[in-house]
């Protein structure tokens, strides 16, 4: 299975802005305190893969689970069985076929952009990304929602923009809208969550 397979699958995250620094930092201190006490995270999801054409889309199903400090892990069980998990070093996908494991180091490529930043919003560790992207947090409501851009406009980048959306209450991810620049657009709700926190 080809990178590219990972990429369809994964791109598997009307108010007015909120423009003071005070409400984003605020915001990003919050995620990283609420997920630093995260022992294990499961919930359900559906990925809705959008194509060229308007009338054409592909719904996807299945189980996500996050281990703190060891892996992110998608199983999907419509339209048919598929495993990614995603650790600090690699990206396995696993159909009935084979398993394919990617390394992430020095990779310049959507596939380990996209596992970065998955990885990274698990963490609670959003803020770190302002080293490579520019992050822009509007407060919502309900919700807190932090837009993802890559820093430079650089051809090999596979992604637009990648729309965060988070619960004002408990701050966990209820989805993720990734805006690729082919055009495609995929969207992941996030639900049923179950947490386990460090005793």
């Amino acid at each position: 299975m080809k990178i590219k397979l990972f990429i369809l699958v994964m791109a598997l995250t009307g108010s007015l802005p909120v423009r003071a620094q005070g409400s984003g930092e605020q915001f990003y201190k919050e995620l990283a305190r609420t997920s630093s006490e995260i022992e294990t995270l499961s919930g359900s999801f559906t990925q809705t893969k959008e194509f060229r054409s308007p009338d054409v889309k592909v719904v996807s199903k299945g189980t996500f689970r996050y281990a703190r400090n060891r892996e992110i892990r998608f199983d999907y069980t419509v339209p048919y069985e598929m495993s990614i998990v995603v650790d600090d070093l690699t990206v396995k996908i696993t159909t009935r076929e084979k398993t394919n494991t990617y390394p992430l180091k020095d990779q310049r490529n959507a596939m380990a952009e996209m596992a970065r930043i998955m990885n990274y919003c698990m963490k609670g560790l959003l803020h770190e990304l302002k080293a490579g992207y520019d992050l822009t947090y509007t407060g919502d409501g309900a919700y807190h929602r932090v837009l993802v851009k890559n820093q430079k406009d650089d051809p090999g980048n596979a992604f637009d923009r990648i729309d965060l959306k988070f619960a004002r209450e408990h701050l966990a991810l209820e989805e993720m809208v990734i805006s690729e620049k082919s055009g495609y657009i995929t969207t992941y709700i996030f639900g049923n969550l179950a947490v386990n926190v460090v005793r």
